[in-house]
């Protein structure tokens, strides 16, 4: 007799053995299925990390901040540069004569008349690279709400205040960033005055940088000398 079904031959009746047989069956969907399972969970994978969001927001280095200064009434401007700490510009051996130029440091000395008042801008730029100097200035005017320009005042520099210009802007809560401001003297003085931005502040308002909490994303110095 010719057996047409190889299993029906009597040498192989024992797969009809019930547990031998539910072994085999078991190896059939090990070897079939097993591999399928790892294809679907591969697919599933890679389409969740398709339909992940990515970030196109990176949060921007601050490498120079540059404060524009204009007495009221007339159109010359004095610009002071301050590198911010923390970020090397180049080697001081290669680049010390143009750091000596562009980038004044942590004594700048701003001169200021008595009895007068100046329109001062602030700008943050990231000047790593050098051909390709990035004004990060508007992305801070963007988010307004998550960031805050402060001048904390020495006690020497009595008669002098700082205050938002009619030009500034706000926040969504009518809060002023600072990024515009006046400047208005009175008699001669002398003294520091710290300049800050904050990222995620606590608070918008306060007389001293622990008032407003959050993370300071710049910190400049410079010296005012009212004559």
């Amino acid at each position: 007799m010719i057996y047409r079904n190889f299993f029906t031959h009597p040498q192989f009746q024992w797969v009809k053995h019930p547990v031998i047989n539910l072994k085999f069956n078991t190896m059939l969907r090990n070897i079939y299925i097993t591999p399928l399972i790892a294809i679907f969970i591969f697919l599933l994978i890679s389409s969740c990390s398709k339909d992940d969001p990515v970030s196109i927001h990176e949060e921007e280095a601050i490498t120079l901040v540059t404060l524009e200064v204009t007495k009221v009434g007339t159109s010359e401007s004095t610009k002071y540069n301050f590198e911010v700490e923390g970020h090397d510009h180049g080697e001081e051996e290669d680049h010390e004569e143009e750091e000596e130029d562009d980038h004044e440091g942590e004594h700048t000395e701003i001169e200021l008349e008595a009895n007068s008042s100046y329109n001062v801008s602030i700008y943050f730029y990231n000047d790593e690279d050098p051909n390709n100097i990035e004004d990060i200035t508007l992305e801070v005017i963007e988010e307004a709400d998550e960031h805050q320009v402060f001048y904390e005042i020495t006690d020497e520099l009595s008669g002098f205040s700082i205050v938002s210009a009619t030009n500034d802007t706000d926040d969504s809560s009518g809060n002023p960033l600072f990024i515009k401001t006046t400047w208005t003297t009175t008699g001669e003085a002398s003294g520091d005055v710290v300049g800050y931005l904050f990222h995620e502040p606590t608070s918008k308002t306060g007389n001293t940088k622990a008032d407003f909490g959050g993370n300071t994303d710049v910190e400049i110095e410079f010296e005012v000398h009212i004559e």
